[in-house]
């Protein structure tokens, strides 16, 4: 039987990672943390998943220290 956390009631996480260096393994630890703070370490209750990829900025935006931007 999974063990449960008294946690305040979340319904979603988001956040922002480094692109640069990544590391699958920097990841699943990021999902397993997102996952716990649905109250349970093991199972979570994830019901959407969604991933945004980064692109290289362009030589302008590399000028003012921007790592990557988003365009749509």
């Amino acid at each position: 039987m999974a063990t449960t956390k008294s946690t305040a009631k979340i319904s979603s996480i988001s956040g922002s990672i480094n692109p640069q260096k990544q590391t699958l393994d920097q990841v699943n630890r990021l999902v397993a943390l997102a996952l716990g703070r649905a109250g349970c370490e093991r199972c979570g209750r994830l019901a959407f998943f969604e991933f945004k990829f980064l692109g290289d900025p362009g030589p302008d935006f590399n000028k003012v220290g921007a790592i990557s931007i988003d365009v749509r």
